[in-house]
């Protein structure tokens, strides 16, 4: 049996997250951790008001910055989100998919700062801004 890729561990324990697999969330690219995540806007994950619950975009940013940072990492390194502003900026209704993405601003002296957007039929969802502090192995 071959070693599992770091890539595949990576998805596999983030996605496997009790609260990340209840709420339907996966990988646009299957295997790919780069390439963001979709989520379907269901009964589970919307508001009465029948749009996607306002904590889960930043959930979604969080998740999605995570995923990259961490392909850019050795293994055995680890980063914490120690801030995050999310700008909510329009409503995903009820029965649609949002779609996410982020990139590294920033990757160096223990921090990262990453920056994403959620994305719902092509339009801008939301926003925002994680800084994660970095540990790698031996430091």
């Amino acid at each position: 049996m071959t070693e599992p890729r770091w890539i595949d561990e990576i998805l596999e324990s983030v996605l496997t997250t009790p609260l990340h697999r209840s709420i339907g969330m996966r990988p646009r690219v299957p295997g790919d951790p780069t390439a963001g995540l979709e989520l379907d806007v269901s009964t589970d994950t919307a508001t009465p008001a029948e749009v996607l619950h306002g904590g889960l975009h930043g959930l979604l940013i969080d998740v999605t910055s995570a995923l990259l940072l961490a392909t850019e990492l050795p293994r055995g390194s680890y980063a914490a989100t120690i801030s995050s502003s999310i700008s909510i900026v329009s409503a995903a209704r009820l029965g649609g998919t949002v779609t996410t993405n982020a990139q590294i601003d920033r990757l160096g002296g223990g921090h990262a700062f990453l920056s994403g957007r959620v994305e719902c039929a092509g339009e801008v969802v939301a926003t925002g801004q994680i800084v994660k502090i970095v540990k790698r192995p031996g430091r």
